[in-house]
């Protein structure tokens, strides 16, 4: 059987120009639960029919620039290298290497870029959440991550050709830092889903 996967990633560092351009009009992991679908199987259509759609014309035009940047993005965006350094160290001491990662190409219409890579064949996704929704994952553990990561996690490790994802969960707050790791296993069922949804 014919695999999609190409594990090779593109060249250009993430949040760059070629970066963006790798990604235009493509499905990507961080919203990949757009065509998976949590509501009825009208509105989970109407989503699918909405996101082919939104990529169909990004791949004609060009990304749409979209220059609105929410509290929770700026947050992620100036937290998010503090929480790759921290686990960096944190494998270090298991003695994994832990790297940052590009664009995986799924096909010509889709592919991931998880927040980085450790060398026993895993991905890694960080998450720079609110005060209330850290503590609730500490609290409750892999029940608490929102669906939409665990999709988003998924479609990366489908991408990739990896096992599993470190999904660490990172709050700073007054100076100090706060971590939490969950190990999500690949789920064979998401991913067939998610190859499914794609085609």
């Amino acid at each position: 059987m014919l695999s999609l996967t190409n594990t090779k990633p593109s060249e250009s560092l993430q949040r760059t120009d070629g970066w963006f351009k790798d990604r235009e009009g493509k499905f990507t992991a961080s919203k990949i639960s757009r065509l998976l679908g949590k509501e009825s199987l009208s509105k989970t259509k109407q989503s699918i029919d909405n996101y082919a759609f939104e990529k169909a014309v990004e791949s004609i035009y060009g990304r749409e620039e979209d220059s609105y940047i929410s509290e929770d993005m700026k947050r992620g965006i100036v937290l998010e290298p503090m929480a790759f350094e921290l686990l960096r160290n944190i494998k270090a001491f298991d003695f994994l290497e832990t790297t940052e990662c590009n664009f995986y190409p799924y096909g010509k219409h889709a592919g991931a870029s998880p927040d980085g890579r450790v060398s026993n064949n895993s991905n890694v996704e960080i998450k720079c959440l609110r005060r209330n929704k850290f503590f609730k994952i500490v609290a409750n553990g892999y029940d608490e991550i929102d669906s939409s990561y665990i999709a988003q996690m998924q479609m990366q490790m489908l991408c990739t050709d990896t096992e599993r994802t470190y999904f660490f969960n990172y709050f700073l707050d007054k100076g100090i830092e706060y971590w939490h790791e969950i190990e999500v296993q690949r789920d064979e069922e998401m991913i067939d889903l998610i190859k499914d949804r794609i085609k």
